[in-house]
């Protein structure tokens, strides 16, 4: 099911499915089945909702945080995340989540039980932690639209493949938090560059320039950009570039502003250069990328 509310010139939008019904939001366990969604879902809307269960629910809960902030209470731990982070529940743990900030949040949520689950999370090195940092990608959020499609649509062995893409997902926030993981045993100065993500994050749409990133971190620009390539596996203009794509294909999907409007938004002054540049990247200019997410009725 999807479902839109205009507000001023801001988009809600909500899509979620349901295998059963779950009108007391206590969720259902399942003692035959290795693995099975009971619901998924996304919403983009603005900071004002939240969640509060005191006795959790009887089944697992993944949620990923793909833009604005959220805080957090998940059994004992208690924290205010940042886009690009999950979250796990356990059944009968307190669950607690409400957006923050000033920004939309976007977030992608299911729900899941079945007697494989503990093998599969500890497997997955998900199991003793309940927030991991993933950082902002695009596979997280493909994966949670193809089950989301497999569970509205409910074709033959729906259910199968819902479960083959649930493990696919688990495996992907592993694979990402791996990455993320190596942070923590970073010497001070890879701590120093490490924060100079932050300033990254938080400037992206003005002028900002390696010298100065690298200047943020207190390292030398050949050692900046050795340590910054070793960590993310591109270069620090690439990673600008890339961050600042993501941001604009987000505000692709759920605003109405036009190219020109949403260029400058992220950072470029020349909107000919900008669209260049994007179909180098994604081989779609911004108006086929555009086209093709209203095709697939992404676009609100």
């Amino acid at each position: 099911m999807l479902a839109t509310m205009k507000k001023e010139n801001f988009t809600m939008k909500y899509q979620y499915a349901y295998r059963v019904p779950d009108l007391d939001d206590r969720g259902h366990h399942s003692r035959g089945e290795s693995l099975i969604i009971n619901c998924i879902g996304y919403e983009y809307d603005e900071p004002e909702g939240f969640a509060n269960r005191e006795q959790g629910r009887v089944d697992y809960l993944l949620s990923y945080l793909h833009s604005g902030q959220m805080n957090v209470r998940i059994a004992n731990c208690e924290q205010t995340i940042e886009a690009g982070t999950v979250f796990i529940g356990k059944p009968y743990e307190r669950q607690f989540y409400a957006k923050s900030g000033k920004e939309p949040t976007g977030s992608y949520w299911l729900h899941f039980t079945g007697y494989g689950v503990t093998d599969l999370l500890i497997k997955a090195g998900l199991w003793n932690e309940r927030i991991f940092v993933t950082g902002i990608n695009d596979e997280i959020p493909r994966l949670f639209a193809r089950i989301i499609e497999e569970e509205t649509e409910k074709q033959p062995s729906f259910e199968q493949i819902s479960g083959a893409l649930l493990q696919e997902l688990i495996f992907t926030v592993s694979r990402k938090m791996s990455i993320q993981e190596k942070v923590r045993h970073m010497d001070q100065r890879e701590l120093d560059l490490y924060a100079s993500f932050n300033l990254l994050h938080k400037n992206y749409a003005r002028r900002i320039t390696v010298k100065e990133l690298a200047a943020h971190a207190g390292l030398s620009l050949s050692r900046f950009t050795s340590l910054f390539k070793q960590y993310t596996g591109l270069s620090p203009q690439q990673y600008l570039i890339q961050y600042r794509f993501q941001k604009a294909k987000d505000l692709m999907r759920h605003t109405q502003l036009n190219i020109r409007q949403i260029s400058s938004l992220v950072g470029f002054d020349d909107q000919l250069y900008f669209s260049r540049l994007f179909k180098k990247y994604e081989q779609l200019s911004p108006t086929e990328y555009r086209s093709k997410l209203d095709s697939e009725g992404s676009i609100d």
